[in-house]
């Protein structure tokens, strides 16, 4: 209408959405507000679907005042909800108005009115929708005459005024009561129906059956009465229950807190019911009681949405392996107070046992912003209503944020802080999770536990003495579904409830004897960061460092990985080494073709620890020119020709090496640009300058090669920041091959198949595995080979193959319908999350074949970890990574570098043999990194 608006301020995305699009000011607060109208006033204020309330000295700085929308005939149905309670009332004739804002709640004079009819059939949803299309056109009218000056305003009759405050609730809290007429019950069901989209601040139409209730989705009078006692179940169909009112008989639709529509038979026999039975009628002090409860509440329920709509689960990290669903089986600890806490009083006592457990909590979980079931305190006054009971959440969630800088008294303060607000706010209608579209889709709020932590206060232990395995009542105690921590108010003890179908006795005690540990060393030092206080006991400490970590084992640590490879050759110079297509190799003639190159490499100026790049399709030639490398004393810098130019580019500039040997596919694949500032060996060439240089071992003291030189660089993936070349020497990868041959090779065995790059460090497992160990390393391109593997075509099975998870997933569809022998004696798999599914199909198919879960970053050489898979995986979330291999020790540390308690979540730290030199070219990130061991000397500890 050719009007101004000088800013919006709202709470709502969608309008402030439409506000930017059409250039208008968005204000974020009341305050903000005050302020621009302080420095231009406007001529009008608009006040629509607003829940705010604006201060009086506001509308003077409006010219022409300020004006409100009301969704009801002022001076009736002022206040929240207005056309709800028209509804309830069974009004059939209603209005808008538009009303001058003054100092009182929708007490201003009125300026314009548009009438609404209420239909029959009409619920919140229908009617406020037709009340908002009135309110467009009263706003038009409004518009008019304030242009005009024609504004005619008028005092309300507040003779005639009903209010209705936003804690109100209808009658039994929208329970229906079968004693009252059918067309009660369709107003209170109409009144409460806002639809699927909006949310609703009043409550949903409930049902009781048995103890429970069950939200009433539409209620349809029937023209007919049956005759019988209200609450009479009538019939049972699949869409509805027919059930006797007070009055004519009605047909009615149930809904889970999802929003969906139930199946009525089901929900039948879910509660045992049949036709004949008798609905529960509630009594008029019931009902009263209901209501009472509900209003009581009612002022808390944002509190409770905000904090719901944050919901998060806090889940310990030493569960048991499986996750499968299975029935609780609840026990009970002993109660217990803590030596340190014996001369406290026992309300400090709770507090700091409270305190205590969430920084507990926080320390093993990793978790610092902690959410977890609470048990509010009873409201005495409805102490023992069933009825009140079922329709009230007995859980809700308590919410502290630790901070591991901080000292103990300074969380204790905090957590004094939750308590009051708990203690403020009580508790929330259960059926507030289906009435917000936020929360409904959050399937752990259906549950009267979500959190699996929970905390219960008693007022004292002789009240809550029962062990829950032996009395099921006692589960109102419960607050956690995993397990909850029950204080007594009385005398400061506490004791544990836990699932033991997840939760082992020992765990428990484990976290007693933490939690002692912690309070006493709180006692010893209140000043110290909660995040440095010791859990551990000296014996855990030395269990965790120690005991985990006895790895040492004999391996020939001075020798290089070629020199190994050699000792080979000399035991069984005439086996088949090395197979490509229709090519093989004896262990003596791939021996000779590596020492010529590798003298050729010696003449061109190789020196220990220097990186040679080696960019060559899969062949007999990639695996010659590997060997030449290391016999050279070279560092090998496997550049594979199948990846991405742009990645062998970044490869080659960071590492910059001197020597690059290639063949067609290397060269094609990092094209002749890179090449210009490198020297090029080319292993493809006709009449190579080596052929006739000897065949004999270089010997590695003359060239000063040791173990201590680098074998290879491999570079990271890049997935955690910029790809870092990886340097391993050869100690490294002798002690890691050294500890896989023994378990996994037979000598002249069926070997292996390379199935990963050779640009990956998981690789190497199978590049030099078979050749140290006497067996066969077969050649081939990794995923043809993967879709037709040689040992499934000619009835070889190998010794090992090796993937990764996602290469397991492409082998086990082609295994699907395979009927044949296993493949492999050994399934190794690594360098990604294991998925337990895969490994099932294995166990399954294959009972036979080993199954290894191999894991390490490649600053570990290839892996530093492994776990034999022989229980069923069937249900679980994850496979362990096991124990460390050889020489390896593996420490899970927190923030400052402590041992973090059995089965708690910290830093993974890998110290031993297996660790690599550093990252190339990189001092600044090895510094880092790469540091001195803390615990065994002489070690390097990634």
């Amino acid at each position: 209408m050719g009007h101004l608006i000088g800013a919006a301020l709202c709470g709502d995305a969608i309008f402030a959405e439409w506000a930017a699009r059409a250039n208008i000011p968005c204000i974020a607060s009341v305050d903000e507000l005050c302020s621009r109208l302080k420095a231009e006033p406007v001529d009008c204020i608009f006040s629509v679907a607003n829940p705010l309330i604006l201060p009086p000295d506001m509308f003077g700085r409006a010219r022409q005042g300020a004006f409100n929308y009301h969704d009801g005939p002022l001076p009736r149905y002022a206040g929240t909800h207005a056309t709800s309670w028209a509804l309830l009332a069974q009004e059939s004739e209603y209005a808008i108005t538009w009303h001058r804002i003054d100092d009182g709640v929708n007490a201003g004079e009125l300026v314009v009115r548009r009438q609404v009819l209420i239909a029959p059939t009409d619920t919140a949803l229908s009617l406020n929708l037709r009340c908002h299309e009135a309110a467009v056109e009263g706003f038009r009218e409004l518009l008019t005459g304030l242009a005009k000056g024609k504004l005619t305003a008028r005092p309300q009759a507040l003779v005639d005024r009903s209010y209705f405050p936003r804690r109100r609730r209808p009658d039994a809290a929208g329970c229906l009561r079968w004693d009252r007429s059918a067309r009660d019950l369709s107003a209170m069901t109409r009144a409460l129906d806002f639809g699927p989209y909006n949310p609703n601040r009043l409550c949903l139409p409930k049902a009781f059956v048995g103890d429970d209730v069950v939200i009433v989705r539409r209620l349809e009078v029937l023209p007919r009465r049956s005759g019988l006692p209200a609450g009479s179940l009538l019939e049972i169909h699949s869409g509805h229950w027919r059930v006797a009112t007070g009055a004519q008989d009605v047909d009615v639709c149930f809904g889970g807190p999802d929003g969906q529509l139930l199946d009525a038979r089901a929900l039948a026999r879910n509660f045992n019911l049949d036709e004949g039975y008798r609905l529960p009628i509630l009594s008029g002090d019931q009902a009263r009681s209901i209501t009472a409860a509900h209003e009581k509440l009612a002022p808390s329920e944002d509190f409770w949405r905000q904090r719901l709509e944050q919901f998060k689960i806090l889940q310990l990290p030493f569960l048991s392996a499986s996750v499968a669903e299975a029935p609780h089986r609840w026990q009970s600890s002993s109660w217990f107070i803590p030596s340190a806490l014996a001369k406290l009083a026992p309300h400090d006592r709770t507090e700091y046992l409270v305190t205590a457990w969430l920084i507990y909590l926080a320390r093993i979980a990793g978790e610092t912003e902690l959410q977890l079931g609470w048990t509010p305190a009873s409201d005495r006054s409805q102490a023992g209503l069933k009825a009140v009971e079922v329709l009230i959440a007995s859980v809700v969630p308590m919410e502290v944020t630790i901070d591991l800088a901080h000292d103990f008294e300074e969380m204790r303060k905090a957590v004094a802080a939750e308590f009051a607000q708990l203690r403020a706010h009580a508790s929330f209608a259960r059926d507030l999770i289906a009435r917000c579209p936020t929360l409904r889709g959050v399937e752990a709020l259906r549950s009267h536990r979500p959190w699996p932590l929970g905390i219960t206060i008693t007022a004292d232990s002789c009240s809550a003495a029962g062990d829950l395995a032996s009395n099921a009542s006692s589960e109102t105690t419960l607050s956690g579904d995993l397990l909850t921590f029950e204080l007594c108010a009385l005398d400061g003890s506490f004791r544990w409830h836990f699932d033991a179908s997840r939760l082992a006795p020992e765990q428990i005690d484990r976290m007693t004897q933490h939690l002692q540990n912690l309070l006493c060393a709180v006692v010893a030092d209140a000043g110290l960061p909660v995040g440095r206080i010791e859990l551990l006991s000296p014996e855990e400490r030395t269990y965790l460092l120690e005991e985990l970590n006895r790895t040492d084992a004999a391996y020939p640590s001075d020798l290089c990985i070629h020199e190994l490879f050699e000792q080979q050759v000399r035991r069984t110079p005439e086996a088949v080494a090395l197979v490509h297509e229709d090519e093989r190799l004896s262990y003596g003639e791939l021996n000779a073709r590596a020492n010529r190159l590798a003298h050729h490499l010696i003449a061109l100026g190789v020196k220990p620890d220097q990186p040679v790049a080696i960019c060559l399709e899969r062949s007999l030639a990639m695996v010659v020119g590997v060997l030449a490398i290391l016999k050279a004393g070279g560092a090998y810098l496997p550049l594979d020709p199948a990846y991405p130019c742009a990645r062998l580019r970044q490869v080659l500039a960071d590492a910059a090496p001197r020597l690059l040997l290639c063949d067609a596919a290397g060269r094609a694949a990092l094209g002749p640009e890179a090449l210009v500032d490198v020297s090029v060996v080319d292993l493809e060439t006709a009449t190579p300058a080596w052929a006739e240089l000897p065949a004999c071992d270089p010997e590695p003291r003359a060239i000063g090669l040791t173990a201590r030189h680098l074998a290879y660089v491999i570079y990271t993936s890049g997935s955690t920041g910029t790809p870092k070349g990886v340097m391993v020497e050869h100690g490294s990868l002798v002690n890691y091959l050294h500890w896989s041959d023994r378990s996994h090779y037979e000598e002249a065995g069926n070997g292996s198949p390379m199935l990963l790059s050779f640009s990956f460090d998981a690789g190497v497992t199978t590049l030099f595995g078979p050749l140290l160990a006497g067996a066969k390393l077969r050649l081939a391109n990794p995923i043809a080979q993967i879709h037709a593997l040689a040992g499934l075509e000619d009835g070889q099975t190998y010794d090992l193959i090796k993937l990764t998870p996602s290469h397991l997933s492409l082998l086990n569809k082609r295994l699907e319908a395979y009927k044949g022998p296993a493949p492999t004696r050994a399934l190794m798999v690594g360098g990604e999350a294991l998925i337990p599914a895969d490994m099932q199909f294995w166990q399954e198919h294959f009972p036979n074949v080993r199954l290894i879960n191999h894991y390490g970053p490649t600053e570990a050489t290839v892996g530093c970890a492994t776990f034999a898979i022989s229980d069923a995986v069937e249900g679980l979330a994850n496979v362990p990574i096991g124990r460390p291999i050889a020489n390896t020790r593996v420490y899970l540390l927190d923030g400052h570098g402590g041992p973090v308690p059995f089965g708690a979540v910290g830093e993974l730290y890998i110290g031993g043999a297996g660790v690599a030199r550093g990252y190339l070219n990189r001092p600044e990130l090895t510094a880092e990194r790469f540091i001195a061991s803390p615990f065994v000397e002489g070690d390097r500890l990634y």
